[in-house]
């Protein structure tokens, strides 16, 4: 998922630069823990994406109608991963 790559990179990134301020304030401390978190959190959420992906198909309500909360599930984690790519 492009967007999750863009997001690993870019909290990578920034884990490093946290990393190495100092003297470690509080929220460089903080930074570093929530873009370790994001890295850490990020690994799996590809396979989850991709199995909800595959997953969501079965549970449309026709093949005219593609929505279930699988697909809804899937747009908010995208929102999500926007937003966190934004403020990264």
């Amino acid at each position: 998922h492009p967007l999750l790559q863009s997001l690993q990179l870019l909290a990578s990134d920034n884990l490093a630069f946290f990393s190495r301020s100092r003297p470690a304030s509080g929220p460089s401390r903080r930074f570093s823990d929530a873009f370790a978190a994001l890295l850490r959190h990020g690994r799996h959420l590809g396979p989850a994406l991709a199995h909800l992906g595959r997953l969501a198909p079965e549970f449309d309500l026709d093949e005219a109608t593609p929505g279930n909360g699988y697909r809804s599930l899937i747009q908010v984690v995208q929102g999500c991963l926007e937003r966190a790519v934004e403020r990264s």
